[in-house]
């Protein structure tokens, strides 16, 4: 019998055509210990592990979504009821004659399939330019982990973040804790549904690189939106990090991904606008609930700037400042005529700005009484911004506080 050494090897894979959309790799494998131990003489193996991942979307099927409503969770697009913990119950009044009751109610299984081939050669085979392969099919069920039923935005304190609200599903047989990114893990029994809010910086889509400009020139309109929304479910989804760990088996973990489940909506509430807008009042910052503090009968300096962060020059812009009371009880007051005044125009022109350009208008009030007021800056209907998407005007909300003066020592 000849024998001869393995010299060189390769190792490869095909994913068989399947109607499912496989997110990342399906089968991974590292050559680099294996090509250190050669050449590999006769009777001398050599191991090569082969991870297989397995990342699909369950969001999106009908029969399961219908079975989820039947328990009353949302699926659709309307709130969880509240409490928003719901379990699953049983429901034997629907089940076919003869149904296994100790088989999985949920029988939502993907399959993929895949063929590992390896190919190798040596000795005078290689010399003539010959070689073997060895092909292996592999077949894989894949079952839901966890999914996501719902997905849905709030906006955040702040301009330039906002609320993702996921309602996640539990479709295993046990207790599990799903965790994300400087965010609280939540704990999810066996076929529960909870919603997990996470506050989020928003994205800059428009600086992401494009990759193979070539491809993406000639696709047609429709394939460049998906590689488009390709693209930005994967930025999202790798900040986010979101994974899920079996309490009861440590080793049995997993990420959840929400890149099947962002629709085009979604997306524009993620992104930063393009035009960015900051406001001071008396040198503080107002964002993130920040309360800008003043003394009665003192000017107090507003500024607002814009940063033009689009592809295309904007403006002009005309922009009103009304300020007003909240009592908190939905009454707000906008008659203060004698409680506030402005040194100047309560109107501010901000001309044309470019692309990567900013301007800043300043102004400035005089408050006669103490109290919380609130700043409104609208736009005027007059202006260029009703040519605008309405998200490019997000203006942080202005909270100033007005105190008693301080009285001059004697």
């Amino acid at each position: 019998m000849y024998s001869y050494d393995i010299s060189v090897m390769d190792f490869f894979s095909k994913v068989c055509i399947t109607k499912e959309k496989l997110f990342g790799e399906f089968l991974t494998w590292d050559l680099q210990d294996a090509l250190s131990h050669l050449p590999l003489k006769s009777g001398q193996s050599v191991s090569i592990p082969v991870n297989i991942s397995t990342k699909l979307d369950f969001s999106g099927q009908e029969n399961l979504l219908h079975d989820l409503n039947d328990d009353g969770i949302s699926v659709t697009g309307l709130p969880v009821s509240s409490p928003l913990r719901q379990v699953l119950k049983p429901r034997a009044e629907n089940k076919p004659v003869g149904t296994d009751a100790s088989k999985n109610e949920f029988n939502h299984v993907k399959t993929l399939e895949a063929v590992l081939t390896f190919k190798y050669s040596g000795g005078a085979g290689q010399v003539e330019g010959y070689y073997r392969e060895l092909s292996l099919g592999v077949r894989v069920d894949v079952e839901p982990s966890v999914f996501f039923t719902r997905v849905s935005t709030l906006p955040a304190t702040s301009t330039r973040q906002c609320h993702l609200l996921l309602d996640v599903f539990n479709s295993t047989e046990h207790e599990l804790t799903l965790s994300a990114k400087n965010n609280q893990d939540l704990v999810l029994h066996a076929s529960e549904c909870q919603r997990m809010a996470i506050q989020v910086d928003k994205f800059d889509f428009d600086s992401m690189p494009v990759i193979d400009h070539d491809a993406l020139r000639l696709a047609t309109v429709r394939q460049q939106e998906e590689k488009r929304q390709q693209v930005q479910g994967g930025l999202i989804n790798s900040t986010l990090d979101i994974h899920w760990t079996i309490i009861s088996f440590t080793k049995r973990h997993g990420e959840a991904s929400v890149e099947g489940v962002l629709n085009q909506l979604i997306l524009e509430h993620l992104q930063l606008a393009p035009l960015q807008w900051d406001v001071v009042v008396n040198g503080e910052p107002c964002d993130c609930d920040v309360v800008a503090d003043c003394r009665v009968g003192d000017a107090v300096p507003l500024e607002v700037k814009l940063t033009n962060r689009s592809k295309s020059a904007v403006g002009p812009f005309s922009l009103t400042v009304v300020p007003f009371q909240d009592y908190q009880n939905g009454v707000q007051n906008y008659d203060l005529q004698d409680a506030v005044t402005f040194i100047g125009s309560n109107t501010f022109y901000i001309g044309t700005v470019n692309p990567t350009e900013n301007s800043v208008c300043v102004g400035a009030l005089l408050f006669l009484y103490t109290g919380d007021f609130y700043l409104n800056i609208k736009f005027q209907d007059d202006s260029t911004a009703r040519d605008l998407p309405p998200a490019w005007f997000c203006l942080p909300s202005v909270h100033i506080r007005a105190q008693e003066p301080i009285e001059a020592a004697a």
